[in-house]
């Protein structure tokens, strides 16, 4: 049994590509089991976006986080459980982050990428590894496979002075190598308007250089991936209460993120294996040390080693299949603040899952054990936990299809939250989160599909920062109930040379810890009641076009709802348009914002007005 996954397959027929036949490597598409969105082909290339976080906005139920600047730090929440709940896998391996927990797309490009998925829960192949069921939600980046031998080059240039170069070459369908290089000043205007102040003035350190060079190897079952990225920003903080731009934040980062990974999967007779390995390699510095700083002054470097191994093994059933999975991930970090001592972890997994097709009838149901400890001065004690879920669908008709799910998931405390010096706290407990679903799909072949999922989540022992002792000594602490309710839909549709992607998301996401305390009940920070998306691709001769809008409606930022007025709804409007003159020589034009509309994903982190970037790329 050959496991693949073939983008083309899960578009037209609306489910998780598994594979139904041992003997030949033939990929089929199974129900839509579970909530999954999709972005590939032609549409990924023809989003004015650049980074995997800007292509991931356009999913419903998804809250991208931008840190503001050109170079902020960007994360995804999913169904408002926190970027924390989130996996995202590159060629089906894990990105991980012992440090923090979160991962920045904003490093991850879409130039090489085939596909961008999204799984509420998550897949239901016969093959993954464990790590993929310890998931509230996953992503799924799968790079391009070569078809032919070539080289193509392309150059950028755009607003804030931003400079953009890029170098791909493949030979035959076995290698690739992707190479990125980009600077920006990104020196751009802002206004901050209210009824208490009057800010205007220019962004500044925000600017970001930064390298990433990305190769792939492809030889019958084995697939191979190497990823180098190196950067250095200005971090321009959130603005302060001003009336002009005089005063600007000194803080600057280094990173330096690194890693390999190879996966090899077979089978024979009934029986099929897949097998991951990866290491990575992570730096970062940050610097606030200098003389014209007001605040607190910092000079710290951080080192993560990650190293992971994984192995699956399935048998197939008359009716389905039976699984089993295991992996094992090793992680250490050394810091040079001051009293932090070295830490490292061990990370094991183990899932079983089954899997029933009947007809009409689809199930899969998994139990995963967790068994987590740290090694360290005055560790926090192991962690272990055994937890499941089960997926349902049904076939009312043979476009029409009923499914539903559960899930419990618990999230471990992050290296941060535990050791972190005068912050961290060896006690915490691991956040618990049950999640709940019930959906239908519609699929009328590649022409329309249409989905709808209701929700509900709840997540226990949520894990804050809060001041314990005064305003300058703050701590973590397991101090959070939570549950969201909602509704995601989505609408795909697809003639001839028109393609239309429409998603909505609605949600009631309260503050459930305490209710004698004022904020009960409050709708919780950053989480917008409605958020809608619209994506539309056209393509004529050697002329491309995408117009791609996104509405988020109000948003509250502060804990008590009543302290402060939320964050204003925000349309954003984007375009590009592409020209092929030739079958070398291809021109584009990108346009963000073009409506400049000023707003804030993060409260004081005002973010950049219209933008436009020209660009051409010659292939040989």
């Amino acid at each position: 049994m050959v496991y693949s996954l073939i983008a083309v397959a899960i578009l037209s027929m609306g489910g998780d590509a598994v594979v139904d036949s041992i003997p030949a490597s033939t990929v089929t598409a199974s129900r839509a089991i579970v909530p999954q969105q999709i972005l590939s082909g032609e549409q990924l290339e023809r989003l004015s976006s650049s980074s995997v976080a800007d292509a991931l906005k356009f999913f419903s139920g998804v809250q991208i986080k931008d840190y503001g600047g050109l170079g902020g730090q960007k994360t995804v929440n999913v169904r408002s459980m926190g970027s924390h709940h989130v996996g995202v896998y590159v060629d089906g391996v894990r990105i991980t982050n012992a440090q923090n927990g979160t991962v920045d797309l904003g490093k991850y490009s879409l130039a090489n990428m085939e596909s961008v998925s999204l799984y509420n829960a998550n897949k239901t192949e016969v093959l993954m590894a464990a790590s993929e069921y310890a998931s509230a939600s996953t992503v799924y980046l799968r790079t391009k496979q070569p078809e032919k031998t070539g080289i193509s080059a392309q150059y950028g240039a755009g607003s804030f002075g931003t400079h953009k170069a890029g170098v791909h070459a493949s030979y035959g369908k076995y290698v690739f190598v992707d190479g990125e290089v980009c600077h920006s000043k990104g020196n751009y205007p802002f206004e901050y308007h209210t009824q208490y102040e009057d800010t205007s003035g220019v962004r500044r350190n925000s600017d970001i250089t930064w390298q990433r060079v990305e190769a792939g190897l492809f030889w019958k079952k084995l697939r191979g991936h190497l990823y180098l990225y190196n950067s250095r920003r200005g971090l321009p903080g959130g603005i302060v209460r001003r009336m002009t731009d005089l005063y600007t934040d000194v803080g600057r980062e280094w990173d330096r993120n690194a890693f390999a990974q190879l996966s090899y999967a077979d089978g024979q007779g009934n029986w099929s294996y897949k097998v991951n390995g990866k290491f990575s390699d992570d730096h970062l510095h940050y610097c606030s040390d200098y003389p014209e700083n007001m605040a607190a002054h910092a000079d710290n470097h951080y080192h993560q080693q990650d190293g992971y191994f994984s192995a699956a093994v399935a048998y197939r059933l008359r009716y389905g299949a039976l699984s089993a999975s295991s992996d094992i991930r090793w992680a250490d970090l050394r810091c040079d603040v001051k009293n932090f001592a070295y830490v490292y972890r061990l990370d094991s997994k183990s899932a079983l899952a089954y899997k029933i097709q009947a007809g009409r009838f689809s199930a899969d149901f998994s139990s995963l054990y967790t068994y987590v400890t740290d090694h360290t001065r005055g560790s926090a004690k192991p962690v272990s936990r055994l937890s499941g879920s089960g997926h349902l669908s049904f076939n009312v008709l043979k476009s029409v299809i009923i499914r539903a799910f559960w899930k419990e998931v618990f999230r471990i405390p992050t290296l941060n939250d535990l050791y972190y010096t005068l912050v961290g706290n060896r006690n915490l407990k691991p956040e618990l989160t049950r999640q709940a679903n019930l959906g239908v799909a519609y699929m009328y072949g590649s022409f329309l599909d249409v989905q709808a999922d209701v929700y509900y989540n709840k997540i226990k022992d949520r894990i804050v920062c809060l001041p314990l002792k005064g305003s300058y000594q703050w701590t973590m602490l397991n101090y959070g109930h939570t549950r969201c309710m909602g509704l995601d839909l989505t609408a795909r549709c697809t003639v001839g040379k028109h393609s239309l992607l429409l998603t909505g998301a609605f949600q009631d996401d309260r503050n459930r810890t305490d209710p004698k305390s004022d904020s009960y009940n409050d709708y919780i920070a950053y989480s917008p009641k409605v958020t809608l998306t619209g994506v539309y691709s056209y393509s004529f001769r050697k002329v491309g076009l995408s117009l791609s809008h996104m509405y988020v409606g109000k948003r509250y930022w502060t804990v008590e709802n009543a302290l402060d007025s939320p964050l204003d709804a925000y349309n954003c409007t984007d375009v590009k348009v592409t020209w092929n003159p030739t079958k070398r020589l291809s021109l584009a034009v990108d346009g963000q914002d073009i409506f400049d509309s000023r707003y804030e994903m993060i409260q004081r982190w005002p973010m950049p007005g219209r933008r436009f970037m020209l660009s051409a790329t010659v292939s040989l």
